[in-house]
């Protein structure tokens, strides 16, 4: 055996696939959470506390533990936007993915905290009136996932594309290198 310090190990790992495999786990996550919403609604209108439960257990990873994701595709966006970026117009473009990534985490958090919410009763937040108050909630959900989709779509389709053009193989090794510190 060849003690640890004497033989130099690299784990390379290429940075666009990494991101695509967390993609790939945050639409599973997405999916998961249209699966506990589809029976929301009791006979009363009000939202199951299991199902209530179940959508903050997969709400939790969008206000907290994406942020590795979002610093390590950030990571690309300023190799990026320093092999590209000439101009101020091209670096505002990348600016909008970065922003992005911050609204969703706002929208997440704020879905959360209607789902945390009590009413003075006791009873949970959402409003049960003829299901208003969780029909909102329902459309909020539905946005954010419609959201976080558009966004993931737009990432492998222009930020990939342009990073698999454009970056060389040192590039990638030391973004990637980067990335596995996160």
């Amino acid at each position: 055996m060849v003690p640890q310090g004497s033989r130099r190990t690299s784990l390379l790992v290429d940075p666009l696939a990494l991101l695509k495999r967390e993609h790939h786990m945050i639409l599973e996550r997405l999916a998961m959470i249209e699966t506990a919403m589809s029976p929301c609604c009791s006979g009363s209108g009000a939202v199951k506390q299991t199902n209530r439960d179940t959508l903050r257990d997969l709400l939790e990873f969008f206000t907290g533990p994406v942020d590795v994701h979002f610093k390590r595709e950030e990571m690309l966006v300023d190799d990026l936007r320093r092999t590209l970026g000439r101009n101020r117009e091209e670096k505002e473009q990348f600016q909008s993915f970065v922003e992005e990534h911050r609204a969703l985490k706002a929208d997440a958090t704020a879905v959360m905290q209607q789902l945390a919410r009590k009413r003075s009763d006791g009873q949970d937040g959402v409003e049960p009136k003829a299901c208003g108050g969780l029909r909102a909630l329902t459309d909020e959900l539905h946005r954010l996932i419609r959201r976080y989709r558009e966004q993931i779509a737009c990432e492998e389709r222009l930020l990939f594309a342009l990073a698999e053009m454009r970056l060389t193989a040192d590039q990638r090794r030391r973004i990637s290198q980067r990335m596995l510190q996160v």
